[in-house]
């Protein structure tokens, strides 16, 4: 059920389950779960749901919110494996579509992309402004 833009709740068995935009600890953890994982240029949400495979649980349990439990302190094997027996087919996707919604992905990396631009033009025009930090030669004459 959308809450919000950017907030989603849904009741998976007993626990209800929050889908907020991501938090930097959420996509590292993410990052590392997807490694390998080839997307399919036509990315729909069955493709989506078919690339990710048996990782999908966990990628769940790394997106979820839970009431009263940080994020960082979740039992994210125990979540995963609660979701695998309790999600069904239709949910998943929902599930799927509304991260897509709630977190902007193409929107993200080209931001990221437009702020890897700028610092390298930055980084570039500060090594033209670089001074030589080495000392000035001086020839016999001078001494």
């Amino acid at each position: 059920m959308k809450l919000s833009e950017t907030e989603y709740l849904y009741k998976i068995g007993e626990v209800e389950y929050r889908m907020k935009p991501l938090v930097l600890g959420q996509i590292s953890r993410l990052m590392k779960l997807l490694e390998g994982v080839v997307l399919p240029e036509d990315s729909n949400v069955l493709n989506m749901v078919s690339a990710f495979g048996d990782r999908l649980p966990m990628a769940f349990a790394i997106i979820f919110h839970i009431p009263n439990m940080s994020l960082k302190d979740k039992d994210l094997e125990k979540i995963a494996n609660d979701l695998e027996f309790e999600l069904s087919p239709e949910m998943t996707m929902e599930i799927v579509e509304d991260f897509f919604d709630c977190t902007p992905i193409s929107l993200l990396a080209e931001k990221m992309g437009k702020t890897i631009e700028k610092i390298g033009e930055k980084m570039t025009i500060g090594s033209k402004k670089s001074v030589s930090s080495s000392p000035v030669e001086t020839s016999q004459n001078e001494i």
